[in-house]
């Protein structure tokens, strides 16, 4: 009885606390008007309540703490009190500026949480601006402004998820809600791509009704897909050249301004670099992963020799043999190469990779022993990189094929090369190609050497 009459006693004493009583204007009068019995209807639930448990410390006194009857005769005041303060509809109070539950807050209309005046009349024709405005644009600028609201929600789950990443210890429970936002990441990419069927319903000359009117706005000036490159970690020597001039000078000072910051800023590319950097297992005292992962690579192009050997082995097959065996010898040294740190480093400034060379061994690591418990969610939030690379790339190859059905070889609106321009964006956009070539140095699972029994205990989950 004591805990729960002191509960009681801290709610109304929080209900209180702070009021401020606030003048609404008419419309805000008919907004609350319709809600105002529901916050009544508590108050005087609780009165009862209260005044039922009053009485009953009356009746049994020895039952309840000392002062429990000043207390209940405060509380009961106090809603007495609040009750009296809706005598005016105009003067509604409607309790303390901390949100303490539903009933004590303004009530919310959805048209106006939504901001749906605002976002309902945006839709403003620029062909209506010269007396004649065309039913088709309408549509062409619903698509673009739902693209734009879907930049900015992925903008948001990857700034989420770079915020995250960015720790110096990350740990495993926040791992699953890295991956949760970038499945949800994956999941509006793919919307977005659905959403050239909607608008593909133009026809070319559809389009034309309204397309001199567009000169010179262009996609290429959505800053919120810039921003989200930059965010995801595009580097500014990948970006296909626009009339030879850097990619953020045709946007607006201020679009600018925040596009260039974002190039000194954490990225999702940097902070899974060095996320991928401290991972442990690669090496310890009686193990080193990439010793023993070469030596198995070693192993099975040797095998690959033996049965070529068997497969040749006829009389007369020895320039065959002598082929297959070189063949096999070039994709060895090939493979074998690229666990040469001196190489990648190579590579790295050539521009041909870019993951560091530890980065690598972990990704490949990660990839390869998949199946761990404690490396599965690793593996998971890897390949989420990857496809959303694809998906990335499969929009913009949709972007490219519905310019090209629209206005074919033509200049676009904004004076690119239009098609061939966007075409070349296509393969230039992708930011976590060196995970995504993983595959290339992954072995057979039966070929692949065991883990020490001490690492695999480290990566199970062991419960007591």
């Amino acid at each position: 009885a004591t805990k729960k009459t002191s509960k009681i006693h801290q709610e109304t004493d929080i209900m209180t606390a702070k009021e401020k009583t606030l003048t609404l204007s008419d419309d805000e009068i008919k907004l609350v008007g319709s809600h105002v019995d529901k916050i009544v209807d508590s108050t005087r639930y609780k009165l009862n309540f209260l005044e039922d448990h009053l009485k009953a410390v009356i009746e049994n006194p020895s039952k309840f703490p000392e002062g429990e009857y000043e207390l209940t005769t405060k509380d009961i005041e106090n809603c007495r009190s609040e009750l009296a303060r809706f005598k005016s509809i105009n003067e509604t109070q409607l309790g303390p500026q901390v949100y303490q539950g539903r009933l004590t807050q303004i009530p919310v209309y959805y048209h106006d949480y939504l901001g749906l005046d605002e976002i309902l009349g945006s839709q403003r024709l620029q062909s209506a601006k010269y007396g004649k405005p065309e039913h088709h644009e309408h549509l062409f600028i619903v698509i673009h402004q739902a693209y734009e609201l879907w930049f900015k929600q992925i903008l948001h789950e990857i700034g989420a998820v770079v915020q995250k990443m960015g720790q110096d210890m990350i740990p495993e429970k926040e791992m699953a809600v890295v991956l949760h936002h970038l499945e949800r990441v994956i999941e509006i990419q793919k919307l977005m791509i659905k959403q050239f069927d909607v608008l593909e319903t133009l026809s070319p000359l559809d389009f034309m009704d309204f397309r001199d009117y567009l000169f010179p706005a262009s996609g290429f000036q959505s800053w919120q897909f810039r921003l989200l490159e930059n965010v995801l970690g595009l580097q500014s020597d990948r970006r296909v050249q626009y009339e030879r001039k850097a990619y953020h000078t045709r946007l607006s000072e201020t679009h600018s301004a925040i596009v260039t910051a974002s190039e000194k800023g954490e990225t999702l590319f940097s902070v899974t670099e060095r996320w991928l950097e401290r991972t442990p297992f690669l090496k310890g005292e009686d193990f080193d992963f990439m010793e023993h992962y070469i030596t198995a690579a070693s192993n099975m192009y040797e095998e690959d020799k033996k049965v070529a050997e068997l497969i040749h082995s006829s009389p007369g097959a020895g320039e065959e043999l002598a082929k297959e065996l070189k063949k096999i010898e070039e994709n060895k040294k090939n493979f074998l190469g690229l666990f040469d740190e001196a190489t990648h480093n190579e590579q790295i400034a050539g521009g041909s990779r870019r993951l560091s060379y530890r980065a690598t061994q972990a990704a490949l690591l990660i990839n390869i022993f998949q199946d761990e418990p404690l490396l599965h969610l690793p593996f998971k939030f890897l390949q989420a990189l990857t496809i959303i690379d694809e998906l990335f790339s499969a929009w913009r190859s949709k972007h490219v094929m519905m310019v090209h059905r629209m206005i074919g070889s033509k200049v676009g609106t904004g004076g690119s090369s239009g098609y061939w321009y966007l075409r070349a964006t296509v393969e230039k956009g992708r930011v976590f190609t060196d995970i995504g070539n993983m595959s290339t140095y992954l072995i057979p699972r039966g070929k692949v050497p065991d883990l020490p029994e001490a690492i695999k205990k480290k990566l199970a989950y062991a419960f007591a």
